[in-house]
């Protein structure tokens, strides 16, 4: 599932085929939107945003469901007819 957290910062959340979907929660939709506003999140939000890229932080679930991984990264650039 991907949802769009403003234009820029998108949640990506992962699951293993084997594990029923669910939505994710408003506190972990919530925990991630207070980790992109962080302090320590800015220079890189920012870099990132300068490069006309996204970032992704992507949220990697066990099988069980628990949320295992938190990922940050810069989407990858996406091709266009002048580059």
């Amino acid at each position: 599932m991907e949802a769009v957290y403003k234009p820029g910062i998108l949640f990506r959340f992962r699951r293993s085929k084997n594990t029923a979907g669910r939505n994710p929660s408003r506190v972990m939709t919530q925990a991630l939107r207070c980790l992109a506003k962080s302090d320590e999140m800015q220079p890189f939000v920012s870099e990132v945003h300068a490069e006309r890229r996204d970032v992704v932080l992507e949220v990697f679930h066990s099988r069980d469901g628990h949320p295992l991984l938190i990922h940050i990264a810069a989407a990858p650039r996406h091709r266009t007819s002048h580059d």
